[in-house]
């Protein structure tokens, strides 16, 4: 974020954290289709492709099905989650067959449609190239101009030091001045040495996911509407947590 003009006020800064988690329910086994199973005690396929489960599993193989040449439903890749650097949860999203930069950018601007209503920071692990997908595939995007894209801290040390979009753009922490409203000044209590940390939580994300480990087991077994309901209270308990804690 530029800094305003001298004189002025400085706004508020917000700062959102996004991640996805390796958790889902299962979905039909017919590559591409993201139908809710007919059965989730036993069942590989929705209402739509239900006839396929009479044929073997086997590629390019029409014969009647037999024992161990069956399908497998398949499961949803990921629940994407945005929340801000505080830990309240803003939204959800589920991702099917990959996590890929145009799928979290379109979550985006459906959380986001008002380009007034943009966080000033976005903390992602892949922020890096989500940055390089709306510069070369949106480039009008209000997004490049209201909002900056870092990835969180525990990540970037894992980030190619020669990249270098990452390296000057997307820094969770840079020490050149350039990102002021990142970073905060304290002073030591007994020597007076000052010193930098960070201004925001940029692990809120992972910190939640870890939460979410305690409803794994049950949000697996269960169908796409219970998964969504259960998900929906489980973030709203959370939110109250955090409400709570600050």
């Amino acid at each position: 974020q530029e800094p305003p003009p001298q004189g002025t006020l400085r706004g508020w800064i917000r700062m959102a954290v996004m991640d996805g988690k390796t958790l889902g329910h299962r979905i039909c086994a017919m590559p591409g289709c993201r139908g809710p199973l007919m059965d989730y005690k036993q069942g590989r396929f929705c209402s739509d492709h239900i006839e396929e489960s009479k044929i073997c599993g086997i590629d390019n193989c029409q014969n009647p099905v037999s024992v161990g040449h069956t399908f497998r439903a398949r499961k949803i890749y990921c629940l994407q989650t945005i929340q801000w650097a505080c830990g309240v949860p803003i939204a959800f999203t589920k991702c099917y067959g990959s996590k890929s930069t145009p799928q979290v950018f379109k979550f985006l601007t459906e959380v986001w449609a008002e380009s007034d209503t943009k966080p000033s920071f976005i903390s992602y692990d892949n922020a890096c190239n989500l940055l390089r997908h709306i510069t070369r595939s949106h480039v009008e995007s209000s997004w490049i101009t209201s909002t900056r894209f870092i990835v969180d801290a525990w990540h970037y040390i894992n980030h190619q030091a020669t990249d270098l979009l990452c390296r000057t753009r997307c820094n969770p922490s840079p020490a050149n001045g350039s990102q002021p409203d990142l970073l905060k000044i304290l002073e030591h209590p007994k020597t007076g040495k000052k010193y930098l940390v960070r201004a925001f939580n940029t692990e809120a994300a992972e910190q939640l996911n870890a939460w979410l480990d305690d409803f794994e087991a049950q949000l697996r077994q269960m169908t796409d509407f219970h998964f969504d309901f259960v998900v929906h209270v489980a973030l709203l308990i959370y939110k109250e947590k955090r409400e709570e804690e600050i």
